[in-house]
């Protein structure tokens, strides 16, 4: 056994510069040009920490829609969260989504207490985004700000999210999401480090360079003319991605503040875990390249080169990444036998060291967040967590392209996809 490993790694380093490159190719073209884009957003977060006053009641008043689905547990503590803000929101309205269990009864409650200043419910579900346009109908505020209902709240991020609105082209304010439960098991610990990595340092990234094309559904700050010149929400999932890009369509900027935190709890079981992001995957597709497909169509009236750089970044370090992977398995060991074993250890090292180091620069950029228990599932995070939701990714986009399987998920109705259709 030590003399197969001894002679596999005396393989690698015989290697010349050429061999290496053709080996690793997957690793050079579709992996390294991402890091190399967060390592220089860290450089450029580090040096625009910058503390500025802004006249807030200038900004204007704030209302908080509340939507959910079968939410008594959790739409209390949620309410008196926000109540606890640094800067008080103008009006809270609550939306019931057709819910079965006790909601009405809590948001009676919370109405009669004073808590609230709307309650809403419908008989039938749905969906989010029809609950959220029904509470928009309501709001009197200048900034509509969305919550999920299990969310909870740092003391300022209320008064972080109004920051950029300072800046009139701004039409909506991404906030940044931590896991509440990173404590829970070895899935949720793996969800900490990719929501640390991914949203606190990659959505502040494509923030620098006006490249922002998803708010966070989970919480995220709407100027309330933008949301009524796009329309509101469209049905559907991806409601978050989908009205991103109508304001973008409209000209409006996507700013994301890092310092308007909230915790949300993320799925602890695995088959939970990857429905979840089968359906983010699967809708992200359809609205990327079917819905919004006139952005980047060169045949199409409204193409918009400004929206290349996200579009194409998506594609090419998700999607074509995700379809390479198989291909490039299949290649390796047919050019190189047993010794592919050692190749591929050789790009899991390398990928390994370059998630560390990212984790590093994501970790110091978000210091509110204790990330030092982290440290101890990166590994396993890298060969285990990357790479299952590489074969995620891959099995999402090809239900997608070949069955459209988003258009009859059950996380909208089904009367809301016939209508759709």
């Amino acid at each position: 056994m030590m003399e197969t490993i001894h002679d596999g790694f005396t393989f690698l380093f015989a290697q010349s510069r050429g061999a290496l490159f053709i080996m690793f190719w997957i690793v050079i073209f579709l992996e390294l040009p991402r890091y190399i884009f967060s390592f220089f957003t860290a450089v450029f977060f580090f040096s625009s920490r910058i503390e500025k006053e802004v006249d807030l009641e200038k900004i204007g008043k704030i209302s908080v829609i509340i939507a959910g689905h079968n939410e008594e547990e959790s739409i209390e503590k949620c309410v008196h969260s926000l109540w606890a803000q640094s800067v008080k929101p103008y009006e809270i309205i609550v939306v019931s989504d057709g819910s079965t269990d006790g909601t009405r009864k809590v948001m009676s409650s919370l109405l009669t207490r004073g808590l609230i200043q709307g309650a809403h419910a419908t008989e039938l579900r749905g969906g989010k985004a029809s609950a959220l346009n029904l509470g928009i109908r309501f709001c009197t505020g200048d900034i509509v700000i969305t919550v999920d209902c299990d969310c909870s709240f740092e003391h300022h991020t209320m008064k972080e999210v109004l920051l950029p609105f300072e800046d009139p082209k701004v039409g909506v304010v991404s906030g940044n999401v931590f896991v509440r439960n990173p404590q829970d098991n070895l899935i949720t610990a793996f969800q900490s480090i990719e929501y640390i990595i991914s949203i606190s340092l990659g959505r502040h990234a494509l923030a620098m360079i006006k490249q922002m094309c998803c708010a966070s559904g989970a919480y995220s700050g709407f100027r309330k003319t933008a949301i009524d010149q796009v329309g509101g929400f469209d049905s559907g999932g991806g409601e978050d991605l989908d009205i991103t890009f109508r304001l973008r369509n409209y000209g409006w900027d996507i700013a994301f503040a890092p310092e308007a935190i909230c915790y949300t709890d993320v799925p602890t079981n695995i088959l939970t875990l990857i429905r979840q992001r089968l359906r983010w995957e699967r809708d992200a597709v359809r609205l990327r390249y079917r819905k919004y497909s006139h952005f980047i169509n060169p045949f199409k009236r409204r193409i918009k080169f400004e929206e290349f750089f996200h579009q194409f970044e998506f594609l090419i370090f998700n999607v074509i990444a995700a379809i390479a992977l198989p291909i490039y398995l299949v290649w390796l060991f047919a050019s190189y036998g047993s010794n592919a074993w050692f190749i591929l250890i050789g790009a899991q090292i390398v990928l390994i060291m370059l998630d560390c180091l990212t984790f590093a620069l994501a970790a110091y950029a978000t210091y509110k967040f204790s990330t030092l228990p982290l440290w101890a599932f990166l590994i396993g995070y890298s060969i285990l967590y990357v790479n299952l939701m590489r074969v995620v990714r891959l099995y999402a986009y090809l239900q997608e392209w070949i069955f459209r399987t988003s258009y009859a998920d059950s996380f909208a109705p089904s009367k809301v996809h016939k209508v759709r259709e």
